[in-house]
């Protein structure tokens, strides 16, 4: 028979489940004053997407974006009259940036600048004396 023992407050808060992290729309909609697709977060936050950055939707007309459905629990958009779906923490990821993509690219572009100078500048442990 399993034997229950009793915990702390303290012990449970450490080790409870992380909050989720990922992004999950509320509610989505097309302003056609704009032109660009407004996704409201379970968050509070809000951010309009320009069709051109979504694939699939840079030619869309106003009337195909009347109706937009969130779906999968606000993982994702789902536009009918287009077939087309929407992850709605990639559309976020992509326009907002990752902050690791952007440090990898400045690596690369130090490390580009120091190859035509011939490599990596020395350091002070490093220069004969």
């Amino acid at each position: 028979m399993a034997e229950f023992k009793p915990i702390t407050t303290a012990e449970f808060e450490r080790k409870k489940r992380p909050a989720q992290t990922a992004f999950r729309a509320e509610s989505a909609r097309y302003d056609a004053r704009t032109g660009k697709i407004l996704v409201h977060l379970t968050n509070g936050i809000s951010a309009a997407f320009p069709l051109q950055i979504i694939k699939g939707l840079e030619t869309a007309t106003p009337d195909t974006l009347k109706k937009i459905e969130v779906q999968g629990r606000g993982f994702g958009l789902h536009v009918p009259m287009l077939d087309a779906d929407i992850s709605v923490s990639r559309l976020f990821a992509d326009f907002l940036g990752s902050t690791t993509m952007i440090r990898a690219e400045q690596r690369g572009l130090a490390s580009r600048k120091n190859g035509v100078k011939g490599g990596r500048p020395r350091t002070a442990a490093q220069d004969p004396a």
